[in-house]
């Protein structure tokens, strides 16, 4: 039977070979830097030579440590990468969904299991609007941006627009009947920054309206839900709040729309390409992707005074 190293020790010497420091690679590890000497130490015993050299500006690397380090390295990363491989191998689709798109998805997600019960989804959310397939064990993500970055699939969902909204009951109080009325009103900020609504004031003139001013949160979801409760005007996506739009929760009061030249998009690895499961949902998402998103073009503001046939979004 062959006798390994101690592998808790190894991964503790990759970091501190990797920091050059038993302190930074103890706060890296959120252990007591005592607790990574004894492991480097018995590290050190079990070979019968020294693996760095202590020094007063810090430690180097033995000639021997200098030749296992690699190896330690190329180890856990193989173990990581199939680690990885396996857990996406599971029946379930893992699917990582920032949370200002889950109200466009939600539809799209409940339609999908009612066709497909077979295949269940794993939803996360997040304020992310990115992913690292290599760190994060997803099957597949909706992110957010100019491109859909390098090594991955990808399904374009629909490209950012933006443009104002508010509730109904907003606009019978104080009515928007242009873009300088909205220093009326307190607008609803989805980033810190403020950059969406300074893009839009931009964009139609208004450079008389202070766009510094009004609360911030911390997600477009957030802003959102604030305005479709009364606290003000949101600047927020066309497509994002169509559904809102459709069933008279929110209203765009004006028809000026920003294309920011970003987008949204289905990807997935290539080590999960040719799952059915992926393919499936791949698929299936590119069907629908403009299903449910079309009916808040048609109501206007007058028409959100209108009496409600429905409480419910439509999803067909």
């Amino acid at each position: 039977m062959r006798r390994l190293p101690p592998l808790n020790a190894l991964q503790i010497f990759e970091t501190v070979a990797r920091h050059r420091s038993f302190t930074r690679a103890a706060e890296h590890l959120c252990l007591t830097q005592g607790a990574i000497s004894r492991q480097i130490l018995a590290l050190e015993e079990y070979f019968g030579f020294p693996l760095f050299i202590r020094g007063a500006r810090g430690l180097t690397l033995t000639a021997e440590g200098d030749v296992l380090l690699p190896v330690v390295r190329e180890g856990f990363a193989r173990i990581e990468e199939v680690s990885l491989r396996l857990t996406r191998q599971r029946t379930d689709l893992a699917l990582k969904v920032p949370t200002c798109v889950m109200r466009w998805m939600l539809p799209r997600i409940m339609r999908f299991q009612s066709e497909h019960p077979e295949l269940q989804l794993q939803i996360t959310t997040t304020w992310q609007h990115d992913v690292d397939f290599q760190v994060e064990s997803f099957d597949a993500a909706i992110i957010y941006g100019s491109s859909p970055g390098a090594d991955v699939h990808a399904v374009p969902l629909f490209d950012e627009q933006l443009t104002p909204v508010c509730s109904p009951d907003l606009l019978s109080e104080k009515p928007l009947a242009a873009a300088a009325d909205l220093a009326h009103h307190a607008l609803l900020h989805p980033t810190r920054d403020h950059r969406d609504w300074k893009l839009w004031l931009d964009r139609v003139g208004a450079s008389e309206i202070d766009a510094t001013l009004g609360p911030t949160f911390e997600t477009l979801d957030l802003a959102t839900n604030a305005a479709m409760q009364g606290f003000g005007v949101a600047i927020s996506d066309r497509t994002l709040v169509s559904e809102d739009v459709a069933a008279r929760r929110l209203v765009m009061p004006f028809d000026i729309v920003l294309e920011t030249g970003s987008r949204y998009y289905f990807v997935y690895p290539d080590c999960v390409a040719n799952q059915p499961k992926v393919r499936l949902f791949s698929d299936w998402i590119m069907r629908n992707r403009d299903t449910a998103a079309t009916k808040a073009d048609r109501v206007s503001p007058r028409e959100a005074d209108a009496p409600e046939t429905s409480s419910f979004p439509d999803v067909s």
